[in-house]
């Protein structure tokens, strides 16, 4: 039971994360391409956030690895629950910036 959760959360980390990976994408091309979106002090606050947590992600994985079994799950939960909220967040900055004004 324990591996079929962990797996769940593994598999939910990965498509988080390229999700993730698209809306940054999204954000830096608003960005190069109208300024006036530079101002948004959400987004910018959210793509610093992205950037630092992408950092942090690979050395909690990088862990993930050296750490004994029994903290794996907490490890992965921990990940995965982080990515969730970051990618619910850009997500809804995304929705904001779809609404006309």
């Amino acid at each position: 039971m324990e591996s079929i959760f962990l797996f769940g959360l593994t598999i939910a980390f990965l498509v988080e994360s390229f999700y993730e990976t698209r809306l940054y994408m999204l954000f830096q091309v608003l960005v190069q391409r109208f300024p006036q979106f530079v101002q948004n002090r959400r987004l910018t606050r959210i793509m610093r956030v992205e950037q630092t947590w992408n950092w942090l992600s690979w050395v909690l994985l990088i862990a993930l690895i050296l750490l004994p079994n029994h903290y794996t799950i907490l490890l992965i939960s921990v990940i995965t629950l982080i990515e969730t909220i970051i990618v619910f967040e850009m997500d809804r900055i995304k929705s904001q910036l779809n609404q006309p004004k």
